[in-house]
């Protein structure tokens, strides 16, 4: 702007020094009523170029003549997530873990272990075979709902049977299943989380199989029909389920663990059934936090003794997962029920098959029967500001209470009678993807025969997710 208004000043001042003295009088007066001309273009030029200015100078006229935006398609578009593959999306996702160990005494799982035992001994170690490795994806509308899925796995399936095969974890199916949900209604076909009691507490040292389980964190995914349905914007949720039935036996009947015969559950020819329903909130006490409570109910058959006794299996839970400040959390589960081994209930305990009477000093045969039991678990989580939100705290408590009477037999075994476990970590939040966990869970397991026994587990876990 100022170097134009320079040069159209030099060029009056050159029309001004071209008037010369030897002039006659009309040239003189010609070249005065060209000088007023050139004057009269040059503010017309000055006046064009102040409005050019003015938008620059004043933010609000600027906006008033900024240039439309070019259209939405002629802009540059970010990459879709994910592989489109024909209709459908593909996301590849996982987490990889590390988890470096130790137990002070006997347990039945080193890596994860759920109770101690009266024989064996502690020792440390490591293992990467909680690692998962998943594929959503999305595809397109079916009948006007949105459809979608999973495939997931980890490495948790056991070990070959050679002298390193704890390096060589094989290959579990997690999740596989397809989703079809409409505005208020959804249809989840395949294997899942089940409705039962479905919350679990946070842990690194424990992704493979949940914290808490068999010390009153019922758990267990499941191939099943599940019909989802909600009112009242989302915030009551109805959910029913017709299940493959999971009695937690190990079927019999064949030499190769690769051929499925029918366990206690499946020889009953009834699927199980279970319902859950629950308040949800995006918004809980206005914290700006999801939080939730819950009631579930299970009911299915089990036939057992040579096809001879049908024994019901049934069960009851409260969850909650409730924020109480925006750095604390408390989230559990409280059940009830009989003959709970498919959800590692009971101990890991379902079904008594020579369950005897005490008549004094005799054992008197009653036949097979569902072992009784109650529990649950508690997590109180914290997340200190002063960290930035990068550092939480879990204090944890579990209990899995078989019912003393249900649990007497014939071959006087050496049952579980009740099962504790209390826990303390931390996770921090390295970056988005990478966190660090340090874990210490004493487990007491309680024997009908060998008293109490107990393990102190030590845990140091990375997890990077993807």
């Amino acid at each position: 702007m100022q170097m134009r208004v320079a040069l159209l000043t030099i060029c009056v001042c050159f029309c001004g020094l071209s008037v010369k003295s030897q002039d006659k009088p009309e040239d003189i007066s010609a070249r005065i009523r060209q000088i007023e001309a050139n004057i009269e273009l040059l503010r017309g030029q000055l006046e064009k170029l102040k409005q050019e200015v003015a938008p620059a100078e004043n933010p609000s006229v600027a906006a008033a003549t900024a240039k439309v935006a070019p259209p939405a398609e002629k802009q540059e578009k970010k990459p879709p997530a994910g592989i489109d593959l024909g209709p459908v999306n593909l996301t590849p996702y996982g987490t990889v873990y590390l988890n470096m160990f130790g137990n002070s005494g006997g347990n039945n799982n080193s890596d994860v272990p759920l109770f101690a035992t009266p024989t064996g001994t502690g020792g440390i170690g490591g293992t990467v075979r909680q690692t998962r490795l998943g594929l959503r994806f999305t595809g397109p509308k079916i009948k006007n709902a949105l459809t979608s899925g999973a495939v997931e796995a980890d490495f948790y399936g056991g070990f070959p049977a050679i002298g390193i095969g704890e390096n060589f974890g094989v290959v579990r199916v997690r999740l596989a299943y397809i989703k079809a949900e409409w505005k208020k209604t959804a249809l989840i076909v395949g294997q899942d989380w089940v409705p039962f009691a479905p919350v679990n507490p946070v842990s690194l040292a424990s992704a493979a199989i949940p914290e808490m389980a068999a010390s009153g964190n019922l758990w267990t995914r499941t191939p099943q029909i599940r019909l989802e349905r909600r009112w009242h914007k989302g915030n009551i949720l109805w959910q029913g389920a017709v299940l493959s039935p999971a009695s937690g036996d190990f079927p019999t009947g064949t030499n190769s663990p690769a051929l499925l015969q029918p366990g206690t559950g499946a020889a009953s020819k009834l699927p199980y059934l279970q319902s859950r329903v629950s308040i949800n909130d995006k918004n809980w006490l206005g914290l700006k936090k999801a939080g939730s409570i819950g009631v579930s109910g299970l009911y299915g058959h089990e036939r057992v003794g040579q096809n001879t006794h049908e024994i019901e299996t049934v069960g009851v839970a409260l969850d909650w997962n409730l924020p109480l400040t925006q750095q604390v959390s408390f989230l559990g589960e409280g059940f009830f029920g009989r003959g709970l081994a498919g959800f590692q209930g009971g101990v890991f305990q379902g079904i008594v098959a020579d369950f005897a009477y005490r008549r004094g000093a005799a054992l008197v045969a009653g036949g097979p029967r569902a072992a009784g039991t109650r529990g649950g678990w508690a997590q109180l989580g914290v997340t200190p500001t002063i960290m930035q939100n990068k550092l939480s705290f879990y204090a944890t408590f579990g209990q899995d209470d078989p019912r003393d009477a249900d649990l007497i037999n014939l071959a006087r075994r050496d049952a579980r009678a009740r099962n504790q476990a209390y826990s303390l970590s931390s996770i921090y939040k390295w970056s988005t993807q990478w966190s660090w966990g340090l874990e210490w869970r004493r487990t007491k397991t309680t024997y009908t025969q060998s008293g109490r026994q107990s393990n102190n587990h030590l845990n140091l876990s990375a997890a990077y997710t993807f």
